[in-house]
């Protein structure tokens, strides 16, 4: 019984034991065969449990729903799981509104437009053309005046002939200190 209800004080223990007592001496009165006296008995007991908060019941009222420890937490989160899982058929908040409204916008698009397919064709031919104007008008731009032009004289083929040999040298001269100093 101590195990089973929670016992505070000296006067819950005491009514306890009295209730324990009259168990007792009704369970004898039924094993002599006293029925009234039983009955007797067993009416102070209800008494007697119903005083002291120790029916299931009165137990069930006062414990209540409340998590009195860190493993009763953990108990509740391992059967039920961390977070509820529940199915809301109406939007939360306004991204959750905007995402439904381009998802109906969609289907709405994709399911009731019937000339869509040509719409398409139409918007891609159109930026097609687009970009052959703009690329025309790019060409016009670049076209070359060619009296703008310079003459190259044979002098710059001969600057540009001396210049690449002299990097040509360069680079031999490199790659051999490169090679002398690997294998030393």
């Amino acid at each position: 019984m101590m195990d089973s209800y929670d016992v505070q004080g000296a006067g819950h223990e005491d009514t306890l034991k009295l209730a324990c007592k009259t168990s007792l001496k009704s369970n004898q009165l039924l094993d002599m065969g006293d029925i009234d006296s039983a009955k007797k008995m067993v009416s102070m007991y209800d008494q007697l449990m119903k005083s002291g908060n120790f029916t299931a019941a009165q137990n069930k009222k006062d414990k209540g729903e409340f998590i009195d420890s860190i493993s009763e937490l953990v108990e509740l989160c391992e059967r039920d799981g961390f977070i509820p899982r529940y199915y809301v058929d109406s939007p939360k908040d306004r991204v959750d509104e905007t995402i439904l409204d381009l998802q109906n916008y969609t289907k709405t698009l994709v399911v009731e437009e019937m000339n869509l397919g040509n719409l398409i064709e139409g918007a891609v031919r159109e930026m097609v053309r687009e970009e052959n104007k703009e690329e025309d008008e790019d060409v016009d731009d670049e076209m070359l005046d060619f009296d703008s032009i310079e003459e190259i004289k044979d002098q710059d083929f001969d600057e540009f002939n001396d210049f690449v040999e002299e990097e040509s040298a360069n680079d031999e001269e490199a790659i051999a200190a490169i090679v002398k100093s690997g294998l030393q």
